[in-house]
């Protein structure tokens, strides 16, 4: 199973809010995290990257949890059980058309449920090329999609998905998402000093 099947395999399980155990998320060794100092900014570093992103008011953010699904960090509300889950993974890109990943999740997705609808997702990161979607299947899931590229400088893209079960998310559950898309950061490492 590639990478885009595990993305949608964690979509829908998030979505129907049933553990998936065993599944993989997103890039292929799960990367050491590390919490800045900083309240609020969670920072996880991995080979080639860098990864910075604000935790939205109400909101946690958990590094472990998301390393068992294979993303970078799962973001859940403070004060409910159950709601809308937010998953930001960095994946190794193959290309810079990163518009062929929205289409490769619909079609995974699709697979499992024909009836798949689609919308657009008005979420856009300040600096970085991104390509969005909701995709639902009323009464059942509706989850939220962002792939976005920093550039070809840059070996990753960035996903970032929210899922809720049978309603659609709250305003302020797509407040907290453009939140965390806009807040994202990708920064490739200092090189190695070179031994002299």
């Amino acid at each position: 199973m590639d990478s885009k099947h595990l993305l949608a395999a964690f979509g829908i399980a998030s979505a129907l809010l049933a553990a998936v155990p065993g599944k993989s998320f997103g890039a292929e060794n799960p990367p050491a995290a590390k919490t800045e100092a900083q309240p609020g900014v969670v920072t996880v570093t991995g080979k080639d990257y860098i990864l910075t992103v604000r935790t939205p008011e109400g909101w946690q953010a958990d590094t472990e949890t998301a390393q068992k699904y294979r993303g970078n960090v799962l973001f859940t509300r403070k004060a409910e059980a159950g709601g809308a889950k937010v998953m930001l993974s960095v994946e190794r890109k193959f290309d810079d058309n990163t518009a062929l990943l929205i289409q490769g999740e619909v079609n995974n997705i699709r697979k499992q449920f024909p009836n798949l609808e689609l919308a657009d997702l008005d979420v856009k990161h300040p600096r970085y090329a991104t390509f969005t979607k909701t995709l639902s299947q009323p009464g059942q899931f509706f989850q939220y999609e962002a792939f976005m590229n920093p550039g070809s400088l840059h070996p990753n893209v960035v996903y970032v998905g929210m899922s809720t079960a049978k309603n659609p998310a709250t305003p302020a559950e797509l407040a907290a998402y453009k939140e965390i898309v806009e807040s994202v950061e990708l920064a490739l490492p200092a090189p190695a000093p070179k031994p002299q």
